[in-house]
């Protein structure tokens, strides 16, 4: 049956009703059709503390704390659904196997019914919570209403003012060292007094104490050897503590234990019988079983542990980690054992396990380039993790790709008669091989103290060739080399330091149709000029991302580059001609860049709820060519558009500034690069069903000159280019838009569907286009849809 409809019910208009359908259904699915007869469907819970004469302010701290006691929680929604419980309705089968099944139970969720909440145990489990803090007069109780099938409970908490800490002694008269040890780290004290009586912060003063002494060479103590004896009896809602050891203590726990002999088992399987009769001694170390597989040398840039040290916790896990970061190993563990000689030592014993040697890797993709070309890829990739017997990292990678470049709005050209023509036949392939040495130390001509962190420093020695073949319009061969440093002092802080950062860049078989183009546009003329790329770089990285606990992270990574700065100037100090236009000065008879360049970006994330996020970030960046270049290089360019940018436009398609090319718009990407960036992107993430993520997004950027160049008849190439202070704000291209992720923990498949708002490009009354938004995906003002892997941000 055809069902005629009006010629105002368009397309988009069809999708919001199709849309609105599909929440009616989800909604209906995730009713109360299966739940049994004597029982309802728990819809959720709230939790009120009621401590009108509590002084301490903690009421929105214990709500969420009692929060989280209830068991079991309500079914997953949204906006006022359920779609995990409308998914197992939908899907309901009675099977062990089967789609139906596996939809059912892995993208599903069964109904949370109301009798399977234990009131009173929770109750009892938020009671016991309170008394832990201080609220030892409380009284916790529920109200559960049902109606239409749909349960909710009120539990309501209500307390008086907190019990405080009035006195925190430690009761230290003994004369042995652990008691002194123990003293002195007393003006460190997680107890206050005055503060709330807490027994979480209790427990987290015996870890404390335990965690300070394990520094001072106790090995045998724990903090279950401290006990508190706590007295409330004293009045006015207070309470004394007193903290001391346990009577009968072994003595072996109160006596702090020196390092002896360090044995290294460089080469250990669990199959070894651990002897250590061919022992190689190195630097007071006892290296087992030769230095067949790691020099010695190498190895002990990881090793704190120091012969006739004491034992220090701080030092084992310090050991643990930077040998656990040398990529020949696999597993790292160090044990100790009581000196049967000495009273008061230790024997320690390093086991290295080894890492597969050698490995081969071959995968296929689907590539999609900024330069808004996608294809199948094939990369073979071969490492040796131990390459000189110092656990170096070789790793060899060969890539081939071809490429076509995709349709939308970049693929048409207009003819002199004013028609419009498709062009999908631009091609293109690309052969790279790239080989990379890392070694897990620092080697330099000068002598650095080995950094004590948890994260090997690293020296990084790359080469590679790569050849690319646009069909239509050009090759290019380039080569790369550069030598650099990456350390991490903190957890938090990365540097990543190129002093030695070399490039070359050779356009060749240039094709007539890219002939004119270049001859139209003098500035990407200079921007694919063969030239070297010889510099510095310096990146800086700020991240608390690791804290996953955290409800607000921050990300922040500063680059520095530059390129022909010190070349320039010693070829001013030895009376070089100064360079021009057209003359610029050689290196080996070839021009080399000049350039400094800066980028910024700064994301913060405030996660809340169960899975939900907003995310955001803010690019911007820099670029001046001088001295001995007029333009920046085109690999060092800003773009704007694409998968991880402005999701609503195609990989480099915006700006700069204003810039429209109205002349051959399938090569227009070329063309859209700029010296000045400044992007700025909020999403919303939350969680849909399983491992089904939903956003969304609103992107905004643009990218401009310092300058205006110039063609030969006077006229700026790229009108509207250039970056004017008053005007930058109204010139960003603008978009949002919505996105479905997969996210299985070890990678994410990403679909993000961007919807232009605003066009730079088009006059100033005529750039919000959004009312002017067609549904679909060809044409001007229509959707973009980008596939990728990972987060954009």
């Amino acid at each position: 049956m055809f069902v005629a409809l009006p010629a105002y019910f368009t397309y988009k208009k069809l999708s919001i009703v199709l849309a609105a359908i599909l929440l009616l259904i989800l909604s209906g699915c995730a009713g109360t059709k299966r739940i049994p007869k004597d029982d309802a469907l728990f819809t959720g819970f709230s939790v009120k503390v009621d401590g009108k004469n509590d002084s301490s302010n903690r009421q929105k701290l214990m709500q969420t704390e009692l929060s989280s006691t209830v068991r079991p929680k309500p079914n997953f929604s949204i906006l006022g659904m359920r779609p995990k419980l409308a998914i197992h309705n939908m899907f309901y089968t009675e099977k062990e196997k089967g789609i139906k099944h596996w939809i059912q139970t892995k993208l599903g969720e069964p109904p949370v019914l109301i009798s399977t909440v234990d009131t009173n145990s929770v109750s009892q489990v938020m009671s016991d919570r309170l008394h832990n803090r201080g609220y030892f007069n409380n009284a916790v109780t529920s109200k559960t209403t049902i109606k239409n099938k749909k349960a909710t409970i009120d539990w309501t908490a209500s307390v008086s003012e907190p019990y405080r800490f009035r006195k925190i002694e430690y009761i230290l008269a003994d004369s042995l060292p652990v008691h002194q040890a123990i003293k002195a780290a007393q003006p460190e004290t997680l107890l206050k007094s005055g503060d709330p009586y807490d027994l979480e912060a209790m427990t987290g003063e015996r870890v404390r104490i335990d965690a300070n002494l394990k520094n001072k060479g106790y090995f045998y103590f724990s903090p279950d050897l401290l006990i508190y004896s706590v007295d409330t009896t004293v009045g006015n809602r207070q309470a004394d503590v007193l903290m001391r050891l346990k009577k009968d203590v072994p003595s072996h726990t109160l006596r702090p234990y020196t390092i002896d002999d360090i044995y290294i088992f460089a080469n250990f399987t669990i199959a070894d019988s651990l002897s250590v009769s061919d022992t190689i001694e190195y630097k007071g170390y006892h290296y087992i079983p030769n230095e067949n597989y790691v020099r010695a040398r190498h190895l002990l840039y990881g090793v704190f542990l120091e012969h006739d040290s004491l034992y220090s916790r701080q030092e084992h896990l310090l050991t643990i980690n930077r040998l656990s970061g040398l990529p020949a190993y696999k597993f790292v563990n160090i044990d100790y054992k009581p000196d049967t000689t000495q009273q008061g030592k230790l024997d320690s014993f390093i086991y290295l396990t080894p890492a597969f040697k050698k490995s081969l890797r071959l995968h296929g993709r689907y590539v999609n380039k900024s330069s808004n070309f996608s294809g199948p890829g094939l990369s073979v990739s071969f490492r040796n993790r131990n390459a000189f017997k110092g656990s170096e990292l070789l790793t060899v990678d060969f890539t081939g790709n071809f490429e076509s470049q995709v349709g939308g709005g970049g693929n048409n050209e207009t003819t002199p008669e004013g028609e419009e023509v498709t062009n999908n036949n631009l091609t293109s392939y690309e052969l790279g091989v790239q080989t990379t040495l890392t070694i897990p130390r620092i080697v330099s001509p000068f002598k650095f103290r080995n950094l004590r962190t948890e994260f090997v420093p690293k020296t990084r020695i790359t080469a590679g060739f790569n050849f690319l073949n646009r069909v239509q319009y050009y090759q290019m061969n380039s080569v790369n080399a550069s030598y650099a440093y990456n350390w991490r002092p903190k957890p938090k802080f990365t540097h990543d330091l190129t002093p030695i950062n070399l490039q070359y860049v050779q356009l060749g078989n240039i094709t007539p149709a890219f002939e004119g183009i270049l001859e139209e546009n003098p500035y990407l003329r200079r921007s694919f000029e063969d030239q070297f790329i010889i510099g510095s770089m310096y990146q800086f990285t700020y991240s608390n991302q690791m804290e996953t606990n955290r409800t607000h992270q921050f990300f922040y990574n500063f680059v520095l580059d530059g390129s022909g700065n010190l070349i320039n100037g010693l070829q001013t100090l030895t009376g070089a001609e100064d360079p021009e236009e057209d003359m610029p000065r050689t290196l080996i008879g070839k021009p080399y860049s000049q350039y400094v360049l800066t980028e910024n970006d700064f994301r913060y994330y405030f996660n809340f709820g169960r899975e939900s996020q907003i995310a955001t970030r803010l690019m911007a960046g820099i670029g001046y060519a001088h001295g001995n270049s007029t333009v920046l290089p085109y690999v060092k360019q800003f773009s704007v558009g694409g998968p991880n940018s402005v999701r609503a436009y195609r990989a480099r398609s915006v700006g700069p500034g204003t810039f429209e090319d109205t002349t051959a718009t399938n090569i227009s990407y070329f063309d859209q690069t700029g010296e000045i960036l400044l992007e700025g992107n909020i999403e919303y993430r939350f969680p849909l069903a399983g491992f089904f993520k939903g956003a969304v997004f609103l992107d905004a950027g643009n990218v401009w000159m310092l300058r205006d160049t110039f063609d030969d008849e006077g006229e700026p190439d790229r009108p509207g280019g250039k970056f004017e202070g008053n005007e930058f704000l109204a010139e960003l291209a603008v978009g949002t838009g919505f996105g479905l992720r997969i996210d299985v923990e070890f990678f994410v498949i990403r679909f993000d569907l961007g919807i232009p708002v605003r066009d730079p490009s088009k006059d100033a009354g005529e750039r919000n286009v959004l009312s002017d938004f067609k549904f679909g995906f060809s044409g001007e003002n229509s959707m973009i849809l980008n596939i990728a892997i990972g987060y954009p941000f």
